[in-house]
């Protein structure tokens, strides 16, 4: 207790103390939110914020630091919602910026699909000001360990650097791509002839008839697809993958989103195949495209997928996710054309199996695949793998947060889906309480949503994590008694 002489009357006097400490660990698109939302809606209560991303610039992550110009977003502009509170953020920076007058080739009958990078340069704009101003504190390091210390989180650096903070955010994204076992047993030349799609040299010394195998057949595969077109590339290409399914392409004419998913209980995966093969045969019916069934499908997924018993997710997971992604993650209408000109030339090749084999034929790598009708080989000079993050195990793909499991603060969930965590974002320990000071924001949240990959989704739950850190996880405020007759 303060004591101070005074000739006035006793009273109490409040003043603030300073305001929660938060630290953010990973700076691409969802950390560089989390940010910014806390400076502009907690210029009261949040005293500081620092994200640990090493690279140079925050907003951009893996999935939008490309400087190759061909790869582009899968999603119109008009639909990005990236911006929670300002829905068209996205699309007005594009025409005011100037950036569709260098890249006429985004707009579509379907609608404007920007280049990635492009994105990522938006996202930088929103959060330069508060890196300016040192609102935001952006240490360029690798996060190696992450400790509880008085009531506190100590975050260390590579280099040596410490923050302490009371709340922290994991916003650590997308984990590595998935390697089939095979490929850690090659030797080094033939290794050399591998290479995963976001790696910076992955397309370098291709030549331009090359045969290519791509493993994988989703969203990133049709981006290696792309950028081999861009290059003049006009070898063969196989893609190869589990299912053989593509994306489907997306629907022109401005549809709105269509079907009911809340007025029936959808409490099984079979009741809820069903009830969108109804929607559907409805839409179509009335000259309306599936795409706005999936559209109206996205907008209740995370209540759908909360809704559905654990042995319900595991049969979705199993049995219908493949083909809820390719018509959920559909491809930009460029990368459709690229594809079905492929096709159509006999250029690309769409194989199903597994990859079994990788051996050396001279100049060319001989790919081994097992079908279902037996075997079958694809020759080729490159592989580029394709094959999409590796979410289960999470808590192992980084070394800070395998100590955190083995502290018990967080665990991988059983679905292989990211981190364990609830609704409200709280991270879960290893006996599944929640920890109040820790959230998992973005992708690794995809447990208690299902839901949570695509940039609108996203925005929503870092909002939602926002809002919660203001209003229940602020440092309470601190009596100062001044006492005149001490």
């Amino acid at each position: 207790m303060l004591k101070i002489r005074m000739s006035s009357p006793r009273l109490q006097a409040q003043t603030p103390r300073p305001g929660s400490r938060v630290a953010i660990i990973g700076g691409g698109y969802t950390g560089a939110i989390v940010a910014k939302l806390l400076v502009e809606r907690g210029v009261r209560d949040i005293e500081e914020v620092t994200v640990f991303e090493p690279r140079e610039q925050l907003g951009c992550g893996l999935a939008y630091n490309v400087n190759n110009i061909d790869v582009r977003l899968n999603v119109a502009a008009h639909r990005m919602r990236a911006i929670p509170g300002s829905p068209t953020a996205f699309l007005d920076w594009l025409q005011t910026s100037g950036t569709l007058t260098v890249d006429p080739d985004a707009v579509t009958p379907e609608g404007i699909f920007a280049r990635r990078h492009d994105f990522g340069r938006f996202t930088q704009a929103q959060l330069a000001p508060h890196l300016d101003s040192g609102a935001v504190r952006h240490i360029r390091d690798v996060v190696r360990v992450v400790e509880r210390e008085n009531e506190q989180w100590r975050i260390r650096g590579a280099d040596g650097t410490i923050v302490l903070a009371d709340i922290l955010i994991l916003a650590t994204g997308h984990p590595p791509a998935s390697r089939p076992a095979l490929f850690d047993n090659l030797d080094p030349l033939t290794a050399s002839r591998v290479a995963d799609v976001f790696a910076p040299n992955a397309f370098d010394g291709i030549e331009k008839s090359d045969p290519i195998l791509i493993v994988g057949s989703g969203l990133t595969a049709l981006d290696a697809l792309s950028r081999l077109d861009a290059l003049d590339h006009d070898g063969e290409v196989t893609l190869l993958s589990r299912s053989g399914l593509i994306p489907r392409p997306h629907a022109g004419g401005g549809f709105s989103p269509f079907g009911d998913y809340r007025s029936v209980e959808l409490t099984s995966a079979r009741k809820l195949l069903a009830k969108v093969r109804a929607t559907v045969a409805d839409a179509q019916a009335q000259g309306i495209p599936w795409q706005s069934v999936f559209d109206a499908l996205r907008q209740h997924a995370q209540e759908l997928w909360q809704g559905l018993p654990m042995p319900e997710r595991q049969k979705f997971l199993r049995r219908l996710r493949r083909w809820y992604d390719v018509h959920r993650y559909r491809m930009p209408p460029q990368a459709s054309l690229a594809l079905e000109k492929g096709l159509d030339t006999g250029r690309v090749a769409v194989e199903r199996g597994d990859l079994a084999a990788i051996t050396r034929d001279g100049n060319d790598l001989l790919a081994g695949i097992e079908t279902h009708n037996g075997g079958a080989k694809v020759r080729c000079r490159r592989i580029l793998l394709a094959t999409g993050p590796e979410f289960r195990n999470y808590a192992a793909h980084q070394r800070f947060l395998l100590g955190m499991h083995r502290d018990g603060f967080i665990q991988s969930d059983a679905l292989g889906l990211g981190l364990a965590c609830d609704t409200a974002g709280h991270a879960l320990t290893v006996t599944g309480a929640p920890v109040t000071s820790l959230f998992v924001a973005g992708p690794p949240a995809r447990p208690a949503f299902g839901e949570l990959t695509g940039v609108p989704e996203i925005a929503t739950q870092v909002a939602d994590i926002v809002d919660r850190i203001i209003r229940c996880c602020v440092r309470e405020t601190r009596t100062i008694v001044i006492n005149p007759s001490a």
